[in-house]
């Protein structure tokens, strides 16, 4: 008896969708933002730039165009929330604290990456053309940087003319910052 009741209440809550679908407000027009429309707003001085698409970065859920300057080399840092990116142009790496960068996966256009929340890694841009990422997260976007990372240690992240790539020798990359 309970599992009829538990079918038909199910039943007639899919026909109640159904109905809603079909009876319900018109559809919305569709709306176009072409690249150069997309306002980027600086995440960090001299760092990597986000514009939204739609949602609110700030207040999360988002989605938004993430552009990493070529040849960058982001600090040790983490964010709140768990995020998904997928490659449009340039081509990244993402590693995790402890991890070797030389040996990060390098992602093309078209790749797709998620990052879990309160996880430190590093990203870098290769050379060449800036990285372009698509980013989905439900929350909103921050960045918590590194408490112990020697990347950090002046506040900003370097410029990418600071950044030497790291070698097959070195585990890191080396940041040379003017002096003040």
């Amino acid at each position: 008896m309970k599992l009829t009741k538990v079918v038909l209440s199910m039943a007639a809550a899919g026909g109640l969708f159904v109905a809603g679908v079909a009876v319900g407000k018109a559809t919305k027009s569709p709306s176009y933002l072409a690249r150069e429309e997309v306002k980027m707003l600086d995440t960090q001085p001299g760092g990597p730039k986000l514009g939204a698409l739609t949602g609110d970065p700030k207040k999360g859920p988002y989605m938004g165009l993430l552009q990493i300057p070529a040849g960058m080399v982001e600090p040790m840092h983490s964010h709140t929330g768990d995020y998904e990116g997928v490659m449009i142009e340039g081509t990244s790496s993402h590693w995790l604290k402890g991890e070797d960068s030389t040996k990060a996966k390098k992602l093309p256009p078209g790749s797709y990456y998620t990052m879990p929340g309160k996880v430190e890694h590093q990203s870098a841009c290769d050379q060449g053309k800036d990285c372009l990422i698509l980013i989905i997260q439900k929350t909103k976007f921050d960045v918590i940087p590194s408490k112990d990372d020697k990347l950090n240690a002046a506040g900003a992240p370097p410029k990418p003319d600071q950044v030497k790539p790291p070698t097959p020798d070195s585990k890191k990359p080396s940041v040379t910052r003017p002096t003040p």
